[in-house]
Parts: C-alpha cells; sequence; structure tokens
C-alpha cells in the first residue's frame, strides 16, 4: 500500500513540475537512469511510462526512445522477454532511432535487442547486431567495455573460453580506463559507475573456466572488495555468485556456501526473473552433491526443473513470435518480388513485339522466331546456407529452407501445424538425426523424440513408413 501511495506521489509530483515550468530532456533523462535497475520492477516501470508521456508531448524523442530501452531492459532482467521486444519494436515502430539519434540511445538499441536474441539462443543474429554497432564506438572506455562484455557472454555460451577470457579482460581495462576518466564519480553517474565494478568477477570465473585458480582467487577478491564498498545489489549478486563458484573449485565449502546464501537473499527479494533463481540453484545443487547432502540436491534438483520449464516454454512462444512476424515479412516481400517479375515479363513482351514488329516491317516477311531455352542455373550455395543456418539454429533458417523448398510450409501449414512445428519438419527433411537435432535447437534427445511421435499422429503418417522419406516425399 505504502509503494503504491508514493508511486503516485511520484506520477503527481512529476506531472505538477512539468506543468510549473518546462523540464529539459536531460533533466528527464537523469531521473530515467537514477531509477534502481538492480531492483526495479512495476512501480518503476509506471514511473518511467509517464516520464515517457512527458517527452512525447515535448517531442523529447531520445528521451522516450531511452524509456522505452530502460522498460525493455526491466523486463529482460525480469524474464520477460516477450515484452522487452515489444518495448524495442516500440522504438522502430516510432522511428526514434534516426541518423540524429543520441549515440547512447543508439548503442543501448543495438545491445539490448542483442540480448534478447541471445537469450532465444539466436548467437548469429545477436553477435551481427553487435558487430553493426562495433564501429562506431572505437576511442570509448565506457562503450567499448560494454560491448567486449557482451561479446563474452556470447563466446561463453559457446565455450569458446579463450576468446571470452580475452574479451573479459578488455572489458575489465576498459571499465577501469572509464572510471578514471574525469568528471564520472559524481551521483548522475552512479548506476553507470557501479556497473563497471561488474566485469572483474566475469574475469575471475573466465581464469576459473581454463583452470587458473590463481588468476581467479585475484579477481574474486577484487570484486567482493568492490561489493562492500559500492553496497549495490546488482553488483553484490555477481560477485557473491563467482565467489561461490571460486569456492566451490576450490573445495573451501562454508565459504561457497555463504556467498550462494547471499545470492539466495538478493534474488528472492529483489528479482523477479528465473535466471537470477537458476544460477544460484545449480551451484547449491552442485554445493550440496560434494557436501553429500542428497536430500537438500533433490530439494533443489526439483525446484530447477519447474525454472527451466517456465523459461522453455515462455522462448517457445516469443520464437512463435518472432518467426510468423518472419514469415508476415517474407509473405510481403515474396509479393513485391513476383508483382516486380510480372512487370518486367510484361514490359518484355511489350519490347519485344514493338522490335519485331519493325523488324517484320522493314524486311516485308514473316520469319519464324525461335525462342531460345535457358536452363534454371541451380544455386548450389543455398543448399549449403540451409544446413549450416539449421547448425545454428538461426531465425534465418525456415525463411532460407523456404527458398530451397518451395510450398513445404504452405503443405504443413495447411495441415494445422506451428510455425515451430514447421520448423522441426524442416530438419526431418533436411535428414538430420535425432541427436543432431537435438543438438542444434538445444533440446533434449528425448524431447526430438517425442516431436515425432506427435507429428506421426498429427500428420496420420503410419508407424511402418520411414518418417524422414514422408517429409522428402511431401513435395514431389
Amino acid at each position: 500500500m505504502a509503494k503504491k501511495i508514493l508511486s503516485c506521489l511520484f506520477f503527481f509530483s512529476v506531472y505538477c513540475y512539468s506543468l510549473a515550468q518546462k523540464v529539459t530532456e536531460e533533466r528527464l533523462k537523469s531521473i530515467i537512469f537514477d531509477i534502481q535497475f538492480s531492483t526495479a520492477g512495476d512501480l518503476e516501470i509506471k514511473k518511467i511510462d509517464s516520464i515517457i508521456s512527458i517527452c512525447h508531448q515535448e517531442n523529447y524523442r531520445d528521451c522516450e526512445a531511452f524509456g522505452y530501452l530502460k522498460i525493455a531492459n526491466i523486463y529482460n532482467k525480469n524474464n520477460d522477454i516477450k515484452k522487452a521486444f515489444h518495448y524495442t519494436d516500440l522504438i522502430e515502430k516510432k522511428n526514434l532511432i534516426t541518423s540524429e539519434t543520441d549515440f547512447e540511445a543508439v548503442f543501448y538499441f543495438y545491445t539490448i535487442r542483442s540480448v534478447l536474441h541471445q537469450k532465444l539462443g539466436e548467437r548469429v543474429a545477436a553477435l551481427k547486431l553487435l558487430d553493426d554497432i562495433a564501429v562506431q564506438v572505437k576511442e570509448n572506455p565506457y562503450y567499448e567495455y560494454l560491448l567486449d562484455w557482451q561479446y563474452a557472454g556470447i563466446y561463453v555460451e559457446m565455450k569458446e573460453d579463450k576468446k571470452a577470457l580475452k574479451a573479459y579482460k578488455n572489458a575489465y581495462l576498459k571499465a577501469k580506463e572509464y572510471r578514471k576518466q574525469p568528471g564520472q564519480n559524481t551521483a548522475e553517474n552512479k548506476n553507470k559507475i557501479s556497473n563497471s565494478y561488474k566485469p572483474a568477477a566475469y574475469l575471475a570465473g573466465a581464469y576459473q573456466k581454463l583452470g587458473k585458480m590463481d588468476s581467479a582467487k585475484i579477481y574474486i577478491e577484487e570484486a567482493l572488495q568492490d561489493a562492500h564498498s559500492m553496497d549495490e545489489i546488482g553488483l553484490q549478486y555477481v560477485a557473491s555468485i563467482y565467489a561461490a563458484e571460486y569456492y566451490l573449485e576450490a573445495k573451501d565449502f562454508e565459504n561457497a556456501q555463504k556467498n550462494l546464501w547471499i545470492c539466495k537473499k538478493i534474488a528472492v527479494h529483489h528479482y523477479k526473473s528465473e535466471n537470477y533463481h537458476e544460477g544460484v540453484i545449480k551451484n547449491l545443487i552442485n554445493l550440496y552433491e560434494k557436501m553429500g547432502q542428497k536430500d537438500s540436491a533433490d530439494y533443489y534438483s526439483r525446484q530447477l526443473l519447474t525454472i527451466q520449464n517456465q523459461n522453455d516454454a515462455q522462448n517457445k512462444i516469443q520464437k512463435d513470435i518472432l518467426d510468423k512476424k518472419k514469415l508476415a515479412e517474407d509473405g510481403s516481400n515474396t509479393l513485391e518480388r513476383k508483382t516486380l517479375i510480372f512487370l518486367c515479363i510484361g514490359l518484355s513482351i511489350c519490347v519485344a513485339f514493338i522490335f519485331l514488329y519493325f523488324f517484320y516491317t522493314k524486311k516485308e516477311r514473316q520469319k519464324d522466331f525461335i525462342p531460345i531455352e535457358t536452363s534454371d542455373v541451380q544455386n548450389n550455395n543455398l543448399f549449403e546456407q540451409v544446413i549450416m543456418l539449421a547448425k545454428e539454429n538461426n531465425s534465418e533458417f525456415l525463411t532460407r529452407f523456404n527458398d530451397y523448398c518451395p510450398g513445404f510450409s504452405e503443405k504443413l501449414g495447411e495441415a494445422g501445424l506451428k510455425s515451430s512445428e514447421i520448423r522441426f519438419c524442416a530438419y526431418l527433411y533436411l535428414n538430420f538425426s535425432t541427436k543432431d537435432i537435438a543438438e542444434y535447437t538445444y533440446t533434449s534427445v528425448r524431447t526430438v523424440q517425442t516431436k515425432k511421435y506427435r507429428l506421426r499422429k498429427k500428420l496420420n503418417i503410419p508407424n511402418d513408413t520411414e518418417i524422414y522419406l514422408w517429409f522428402r516425399n511431401l513435395v514431389k
């Protein structure tokens, strides 16, 4: 109740202040930045929404973009990927990113979209967004450290540990360089400064993964010291989770448990995102297994399974939305291409008739017109592109597959299959094994087998018919 009253007072004060005098765009941006990110939830989103309304009225386009980006980042932190994408889409629909937009807003737009694609397992799209913005951040330590930090996270998922270590090291050094710049240690930059201390913990984790425990210890101690001095929830969580992992590896179970309970308390009271809980629970399972406390390990294993099922369900919904959006865009592009082709054919026919008319008139006699047959040239690269996109689980896979195998998706769509199911059928058409499909789509072999069984039922494929052969014959 008290929070609601305070929230109403905030909205009222912002509104009255805006009526009393024209608030500058910089002042409104500062208010948005000052809203604590680590513990932000629905009330903070309402505050930002009220500021966005003022920005819209005053035509403060940069400030409006910052507001939407902050909300998208909060939803991302709280594991609501669908709403996070919605707010970044709003920025595109309102055309808030132009050549005149403040570069900081442009940078955050690209990096937040990259994070969202990374969460859906679309690493190629995530890396492309980072590559697109990387050329514009040279000689700026603030943007450079954030970019290297994000690159490192993708490299970790790709199991390229040496690349990840190099990127984390660059992020750590650039973050220190940023903090040394004049005028950074101000109240307005408090959130940015506290965030810049986090790469130390990530760097420790990278050294630990490569078995360099002495180096890991140096940066863990530094991260814990920074967390203690800064007294910021997000920094405390990051430092403690990496410290727990280090102590687990070092078999110092007492310190590991101490840091994990700090993380668990922060996650329960401040973070809605299951990702924060998942990281703590995985380490608690590891800890109790090593300590021989089977009951505790089993308890947290059940919790972990529940969280992972929730995440999988939410990510599947968002992937279906993105696939439908892509199919709609592809359909529109296909219609435009067909229209253009028909116009070109019509124009060519007209030109040919005019040419023939003058030619025959000049010669005063009819000549046979022998058409030249042109054989279709197969694009040998298309199949290789489709295979590569399939292995990367890229969102572009189904689009390129439809170019390679026209009519496949339409036939399955008529049978009532969803976009995600058609995508799975495409893997079967390409003759990938159950194990390969599980590996490329980041699912279990059991899940792939279950999907095959459901497809047989849904498409009435006889049990004595080889499912791969059935799909190969579908478009013959």
